[in-house]
């Protein structure tokens, strides 16, 4: 009950800036990061997307995500789709807690300095390791044409 609470709480203090994370599914990072609706996903089109969603993020304007900032965008998020879900609310209250633990350890993978804030230059890190993943054919774009990648798991 007290998870319950906490998560519930953490929820409603959140205030989502628009954020497109970059996405583990091809087909999703293409909705989420095609900002001018064309099919494809350039690199400078995705570039322009993390720098326009890191600034989102960046509620203080420092330059840095703080653990606070970059957790409470992601529950903004999380909430949303939660709340979408079909999912029974002891599922969703799983499934809340269970992303938000993960949230925390990416806020510690991602601050690759631990200076305790994420930099633009580590965020954007993470971000183009998505878009090389998808840029299967190694045009420099994102389209339905790049083949899926394989998992290696």
């Amino acid at each position: 009950m007290n998870t319950k609470i906490a998560f519930l709480a953490a929820a409603a203090l959140c205030v989502a800036a628009p954020a497109f994370a970059a996405s583990h599914a091809r087909d999703t990072f293409i909705k989420e990061q095609d900002l001018n609706g064309d099919g494809s996903v350039s690199k400078d089109e995705f570039k322009a997307g993390r720098e326009k969603q890191f600034a989102g993020i960046d509620a203080d304007k420092n330059g840095a995500l703080s653990q606070d900032e970059y957790v409470g965008e992601f529950t903004a998020r999380l909430t949303k789709r939660l709340a979408a879900s079909t999912d029974t609310a002891e599922k969703k209250e799983e499934e809340g807690v269970r992303q938000l633990r993960q949230a925390d350890v990416r806020f510690g993978v991602l601050d690759t300095d631990k200076s305790g804030g994420i930099t633009l230059a580590e965020f954007d890190y993470s971000g183009w390791r998505m878009f090389v993943t998808h840029d299967t054919n190694k045009d420099g774009a994102v389209t339905a044409a790049d083949p899926v990648a394989e998992d290696k798991d």
